[in-house]
């Protein structure tokens, strides 16, 4: 923002050959540049700038880069051109120094980060799944610079990991017989805990005396709930959710989460009107029906309650089948329901639900009793999705692609029980931003 700030009174006062004394005129630039770095900012987190990793290439960072000045620059002109003395050779200028300023910033940083990863060698304690999981997750992510050099189990052998058709990787299994001296041969710079149970007496002093010698040792789903942004199910003690920091239900977070759902569901409506009305005369004049689709959800405490959607497929579609999982081009979804399912609009009437407090606006999908009673017995700590209201958008709704199966219940679970532990104000305002973006560019939705 500085960046787009400095160069914009730059090119108004030395390229326009404008005195910086004029008190006015110099106010008039510095508010035409905080207007600039406004725009630069919102144009650059939609073009996912601020999703930078060490995992990014230079092809990726540089389309998103000309995707958000370009987005940038035709937003400031038309906002600028009606301003008296625009000057469209001093907007060439400063457009061409704002765009060399925030390439050098921007490419210069990813540098910077880049040099600056985190290079450390991992060993896994224990053969469990928990720490397989972690480990092909490394290596979907090598380009941050953490090798998991091999696993510490009851006998030697060898573990074949798969971290995507057809890759697949052979990691040794050492014997805990002397951890301390594996550590130091191989140079280890983090210990990962997924399982002590098949580890002797002796592995468990070692840890201490590794521990004592500065070597990080961590479980394993810790590690990966801050690898990946959301809480493995696999393997998961009770204990790990009860000593765990996070979970809080602290009224003050529960009394201003309130506040934002009523806010952002009222004004909501109000700004959707126009586009609702549209939508309820083309649900009616496609297809026979009604114009909104009622159907039982199960909310916070597993208490029922009905949800409110436009309807977008034919009238009567579970008929014959039943509950189903929608499906990718669903033949039961109509043309007009293809459209609003895809940009999200069909969920606009579960604004309402919001403000008469059966819903948030953000937080897990509410799921149908049926769904409900059968992924409870297959999928442990399912029914945690139920200690908070649930929202018309989540953290597994912009983190993962829609579910059409009980292997992407899970997926999605973890992600939900990331936000659940994670819980707050400023967390909220961030997925319903992302969920914007979501909806801009129409992906996930079936």
């Amino acid at each position: 923002m500085a960046c787009v700030l400095a160069t914009g009174v730059f090119a108004r006062t030395i390229l326009g050959q404008d005195s910086p004394d004029d008190y006015n005129r110099l106010l008039a630039f510095l508010l035409h540049g905080i207007a600039m770095s406004f725009v630069v900012v919102v144009a650059f987190y939609y073009a996912n700038l601020y999703a930078i990793d060490q995992t990014l290439s230079f092809q990726e960072l540089m389309h998103r880069f000309i995707g958000g000045v370009g987005a940038s620059c035709i937003v400031i002109a038309l906002i600028s051109y009606p301003i008296p003395n625009f000057g469209k050779s001093i907007y060439v200028s400063e457009m061409l120094l704002m765009c060399a300023a925030l390439a050098i910033w921007r490419f210069g940083f990813m540098r910077v980060l880049r040099q600056a990863a985190i290079r450390a060698r991992v060993l896994v304690i224990g053969i469990r799944a928990i720490g397989k999981i972690v480990a092909e997750e490394l290596y979907l992510k090598r380009q941050l610079g953490m090798e998991v050099i091999g696993f510490v189990g009851g006998e030697a052998g060898l573990i074949t990991l798969s971290y995507g058709n057809p890759k697949k990787v052979e990691i040794p299994v050492f014997t805990p017989s002397a951890l301390r001296g594996l550590v130091a041969s191989n140079r280890v710079d983090r210990i990962l805990l997924a399982s002590t149970g098949d580890c002797p007496q002796t592995c468990y002093r070692d840890l201490v005396n590794v521990r004592a010698m500065g070597v990080p040792v961590e479980d394993c789903h810790s590690f990966y709930e801050r690898l990946s942004s959301k809480i493995s199910v696999v393997d998961l003690p009770p204990e790990w959710i009860a000593l765990s920091r996070g979970f809080r239900r602290d009224r003050f977070i529960l009394a201003v989460k309130r506040i934002i759902d009523v806010i952002v569901a009222f004004v909501g409506l109000v700004l959707a009107a126009p586009l609702a009305l549209v939508t309820a005369v083309a649900v009616k004049v496609e297809s026979r029906g009604p114009i909104f689709y009622r159907q039982e959800r199960v909310g916070q405490n597993e208490q029922r309650f009905t949800l409110i959607k436009f309807r977008s497929m034919a009238e009567n579609a579970e008929t014959q089948l039943g509950p189903v999982w929608a499906v990718e081009n669903d033949p039961r979804v109509t043309r007009v329901g293809a459209i609003i399912r895809k940009l999200r609009i069909d969920e606009i009437p579960q604004m309402f639900n919001v403000l008469k407090g059966e819903m948030s606006f953000v937080g897990p999908r509410p799921e149908r009793a049926f769904f409900v009673e059968r992924l409870k017995e297959t999928i442990p700590y399912y029914d945690l999705r139920h200690s908070v209201k649930p929202g018309i958008t989540g953290w597994a709704q912009i983190s993962y692609r829609y579910g059409d199966s009980e292997q992407d219940a899970v997926e999605k679970l973890q992600y939900d029980l990331y936000y659940i532990k994670h819980m707050s104000p400023v967390f909220d305002l961030q997925i319903i931003f992302e969920s914007l973006k979501v909806i801009l560019f129409g992906s996930g939705a079936r």
